[in-house]
């Protein structure tokens, strides 16, 4: 145990916390004579309270700043939750008699009561009556314990320290607006607070701890601007939950001691970069530099001129980004643009999106910021001026030559790199090197869009910089809802494609399919079947389409919306001359749900 044990009792705050929580039964004598036996320790950011596997021999109360727990595992140290102020801490192996099960950690400088058992069975020793009320609690709390099973989920950051990134500066300006954006987007009348260090008084560490203390019980959200002094500013990261980074375009994306500070303090998973440029139409590049390094959980790219921008950073800074998971399905992705056509007009704002296959391709085009009828469009001039999918070759590697295929989503969705989006955006493949899914967030766009919709035998795969050989994303994942819930708090629009209960059947019997010579024949003359027995690469899209259906509805949670469009009557996944039909049928089809389904119109109400 590191830290620094105070010489003075903490008998206020830990007698109203006894009397309050696990001794709400015990006797006032006692629970007077237990806090006075206490004593405050001192534990800074990054120390160790208690290590997994050492003696139970003394209960903990969190007084101030925030743990996280710590279990080791054959990969590793995992966090697995983390304790807020007011909480007891390591009561059930201290009164169980056994070792500590994780280890305990300060993410922020921290102030903890601790109650040696020396001292515990001192005063167990003149007031026997605690022994039964004890128990009692403690039985009752590891009840309360083992019905939260599975462990909880992370805590979204309410105390943010704000820094520049490289030579870039923290414009009040722009904190001025982000706070009102968040204001706008917390619907109650929770404390919403932008700090300088001129809003602190002046005084040691501690002083600024019991000022954050009294502030962070109302339970809201504090920005707090850490540029300025650098002991201000390490003070500032030591002390908070998230870190929020502003980069602005034209800067040097060189790191500067301040960054430092505050990813030594916080972890990727709480850290947050803005690129700030000052107008939308203006491209942006270079988003690579400014990630490098500093290794944040998202970033978001931030137009001085748009408004837009500044709400939906204040929906990921406090749990409400809304997700739009799309599908594969071939042509019938074409539902996606309806889908999303319906969301603008509604004035449902789309945060993230993430997709497989044709849900990538679909995807890929809005967050590039193209239109739905660009995108149709350019879907059109694909697949039917092109006739990309309709190119067959010697069958080594694939059915099909992607060399039109390749040069047309090269031309039509570049070379950018995908963190250069305007909007954040991932894709689904299937890593057939490493047996398991390949989340696309970073690298040239068209290599995500080729690398998703690999349909397996009927496309050669994509081999990726690394050398990683990848499929369709459909094999193991065609509806990515758990990815996009890893990325992000807040509810989800999940699009999946064939209405449910939907049959397919067809009106060809099995002695109608087409032999060798036959086939052959055909190809030669050019001539076209009659028969709507399935093709190769309908049987393969639908294959993967049945088990992420099933997988889609038990993956829900509260607060996501399961949206299924109807499909065109007799449409199959390469009719893409039906795609603007869908797309309109989808985007009715969104008008109807928004009017029936309260959870739709309260995602159209919040400010954009």
């Amino acid at each position: 145990m590191t830290g620094h044990t105070g010489e003075y009792p903490a008998e206020g705050a830990l007698r109203d916390w006894m009397q309050a929580g696990l001794f709400a039964n015990v006797d006032q004598a006692a629970i007077d004579a237990l806090s006075r036996r206490a004593h405050r320790l001192d534990l800074p950011a990054g120390n160790i309270l208690v290590r997994q596997g050492d003696p139970a021999d003394s209960l903990y109360f969190l007084e101030t700043g925030r743990l996280r727990v710590l279990i080791e595992t054959p990969t590793g140290t995992k966090a697995v939750a983390q304790i807020e102020a007011g909480e007891p801490v390591g009561e059930l192996a201290f009164f169980g008699g056994g070792t500590r099960t994780a280890t305990l950690q300060a993410s922020r400088d921290s102030v903890v009561m601790v109650l040696d058992r020396q001292n515990y069975d001192a005063v167990v020793a003149a007031y026997p009556q605690l022994v039964p009320a004890i128990l009692t609690a403690v039985t009752q709390r590891l009840a309360a314990v083992t019905a939260k099973t599975p462990p909880m989920e992370a805590r979204l950051p309410r105390v943010i320290a704000v820094v520049p990134c490289g030579t870039s500066r923290v414009d009040p300006v722009l904190l001025d607006r982000l706070m009102a954006a968040i204001r706008a987007t917390v619907p109650d009348d929770r404390q919403v607070m932008l700090v300088r260090e001129s809003d602190v008084p002046p005084g040691p560490a501690s002083a600024y701890q019991a000022w954050l203390r009294e502030h962070e019980a109302r339970r809201g959200y504090l920005l707090i601007d850490a540029s300025g002094e650098a002991e201000w500013g390490a003070l500032v990261c030591r002390n908070a939950d998230g870190l929020l980074m502003i980069a602005e375009t034209g800067a040097s994306p060189a790191m500067n001691p301040l960054e430092r500070a505050g990813c030594a303090a916080i972890e990727p998973p709480n850290r947050s970069l803005l690129v700030i440029r000052d107008r939308a139409d203006q491209a942006i590049c270079g988003t690579a530099a400014w990630l490098a390094g500093r290794d944040p959980h998202l970033h978001h790219h931030v137009a001085r001129d748009s408004d837009a921008d500044f709400h939906r950073v204040a929906r990921f800074l406090t749990g409400r980004a809304v997700g739009l998971v799309l599908a594969g399905g071939g042509a019938l992705g074409c539902a996606h643009l309806g889908i999303v056509r319906g969301l603008q007009k509604a004035g449902v704002p789309i945060d993230l999106i993430g997709g497989t296959s044709a849900g990538a391709a679909m995807g890929a085009a809005i967050a590039q910021g193209l239109s739905v009828a660009q995108t149709l469009d350019q879907m059109e001039a694909m697949f039917i001026g092109a006739r990309a999918m309709r190119r067959f070759t010697v069958p080594i590697h694939s059915l099909l030559d992607p060399a039109v295929f390749d040069s047309e989503l090269e031309a039509r969705y570049g070379t950018a790199d995908i963190a250069d989006q305007p909007l954040n955006f991932f894709a689904i493949s299937t890593n057939l090197s490493t047996n398991d899914l390949h989340v696309h967030r970073r690298g040239p766009l068209w290599h995500a869009v080729r690398a998703s919709g690999s349909l397996p035998t009927i496309l050669p795969p994509f081999i990726d910089a690394d050398g990683n050989i990848l499929v369709d994303g459909g094999v193991l994942d065609n509806v990515p809802v758990v990815t996009m819930r890893a990325l992000k708090s807040g509810p989800n629009i999940v699009v999946t494609l064939g209405e449910a209960g939907q049959v397919w059947r067809i009106k060809a019997a099995y002695q109608s399919l087409r032999r060798r010579g036959q086939l052959i024949r055909d190809l030669l003359l050019r001539r076209k079947s009659d028969s709507d027995f399935p093709s190769i690469v309908e049987i393969m899209q639908r294959s993967m389409v049945v088990a992420s259906r099933i997988a889609s509805r038990s993956m829900m949670r509260d607060g996501d919306i399961l949206l299924s469009p109807p499909i065109v009557p007799g449409m199959q996944i390469l009719d893409w001359h039906l795609g603007r039909k869908q797309a309109d049928q989808a985007a009715h089809y969104v008008e109807q749900q928004v009017s029936a389904n309260a959870a739709l119109r309260q995602l159209a109400d919040q400010p954009d």
